[in-house]
């Protein structure tokens, strides 16, 4: 109890419950959002599943036509920042506090304080490797499902051997992996955080959607290396 006493006092020191209350419900509706996005990011992914990338392309353009992305970008960006800075208020940053955490954590051995755990890990592997994922997208500008097949598709550096890791690749599985877990489970702790649903229901519920969201990923990464092998790189689709 002690170790819980000491964290809580050093993550909460000096906060106004009113002011904590308003934090709490912008973390929350941020969230919403962004999972709300990730999945739809994913979905529209997944439109590379159809004609081989062809309809993948037409709702790229429609994002540039109708000024979409132009607004939906740094729109976006703006509320991950919002979500960062409201979440991370009671993250443990320095290590003694990493420590009491941690030590805590293994002491009560509880499945949701572990889950909280996990959300803190992903959390950081999401901020790195979003913002090189995003950074690839928006300096080879416009999306197109053949050059992103190729990126998917590249080989790394050659091995003895002529062996080569797909870094591109691997590196989207971390990412689909991180982010999944961290949207499922985020929005299973915001349901049990204001009490809005059974938290055994909807934890089977957003299982059952997290797993679907997977298989859409995991397929769309196999398309776009069976494109890549079908068009050349700087190719059109025909």
């Amino acid at each position: 109890m002690e170790l819980a006493k000491t964290l809580q006092k050093t993550l909460n020191h000096k906060a106004n419950p009113k002011t904590d209350l308003y934090v709490d419900l912008a973390e929350s509706i941020t969230g919403i959002i962004l999972v709300g996005f990730l999945w739809m990011h994913m979905l529209f992914v997944g439109t590379i599943y159809f004609s081989d990338g062809e309809l993948f392309n037409r709702l790229s353009e429609g994002l540039d036509k109708y000024y979409l992305a132009q607004i939906g970008v740094p729109a976006t960006i703006l509320i991950i920042l919002i979500h960062i800075f409201m979440a991370g208020r009671r993250a443990p940053m320095r290590m003694r506090d990493l420590r009491i955490a941690w030590r805590l954590t293994k002491s009560i051995r509880h499945t949701d304080t572990w889950i909280w755990v996990g959300q803190v890990i992903t959390a950081l592997i999401i901020g790195i490797m979003a913002s090189i994922h995003l950074w690839e997208v928006m300096t080879t500008w416009p999306i197109e499902s053949v050059r992103s097949a190729h990126r998917v598709a590249k080989d790394g550096i050659a091995f003895m051997g002529g062996f080569s890791i797909k870094y591109w690749l691997w590196f989207y599985i971390v990412l689909l992996l991180a982010g999944e877990y961290h949207a499922g489970f985020g929005l299973y702790r915001i349901f049990v955080k204001w009490g809005w649903f059974d938290r055994h229901k909807m934890g089977y519920v957003l299982k059952g959607i997290t797993a679907i969201i997977l298989v859409i990923g995991f397929g769309a990464l196999y398309m776009f290396i069976r494109l890549a092998e079908m068009v050349p790189a700087g190719g059109a689709l025909h």
